[in-house]
């Protein structure tokens, strides 16, 4: 294991965390689809992110930077699936998402705003379009009390994210 591997178990451990908080989202009874729907979606993006991570390991300059804007978007995505995780004592997961919505999706647009400033600092991944693009979407999710809306805007992320993970050989 060389010093690049080692320090990227921090941001694994942290990725690890969020997943098991997201995997809370089922112990609940009396479930809000949209809880679910969008705690779904972060973990794949958490998933896609640290497999991102290992793809380019050795395209990470050693630096003591990079290696801290790597652990702090991790930091930024487990807050995320902390805020999306209803506690024990909620029962009404419709209510949470709700109360928590807007705090959700900002906190997911931060770690898009991150991640477009870890593209020039620590990788050249080519994705920066896709990365600006979020931004008016997670907005809309935050500020827009419409299910339909939020319903579509995760339809594009699912198709996105079908056509990033399993199709990654054809242009977008």
């Amino acid at each position: 294991m060389d010093k690049q591997e080692f320090l990227l178990l921090i941001p694994g451990i942290i990725y690890g965390v969020a997943i098991v908080d997201l995997l809370k989202i089922v112990q609940h009874k009396v479930n809000y689809w949209e809880v679910v729907y969008w705690g779904v979606l972060l973990m794949v993006m958490i998933i896609n992110h640290w497999m991102d991570l290992y793809q380019q390991l050795d395209a990470i300059e050693d630096s003591n930077l990079n290696f801290y804007l790597i652990i702090v978007q991790a930091m930024i995505y487990a807050k995320a699936a902390n805020i999306i995780t209803p506690t024990e004592k909620d029962t009404d997961t419709r209510g949470y998402f709700f109360r928590t919505r807007k705090n959700f999706f900002l906190t997911v647009l931060g770690a898009v705003v991150f991640n477009i400033l870890i593209e020039f600092v620590v990788f050249d991944d080519h994705l920066l379009w896709i990365r600006i693009s979020a931004i008016p979407l997670l907005m809309a999710c935050a500020y827009i009390d419409q299910i339909w809306v939020r319903f579509i805007i995760g339809i594009y992320y699912i198709g996105l994210t079908i056509k990033l993970v399993f199709l990654q050989n054809t242009p977008l």
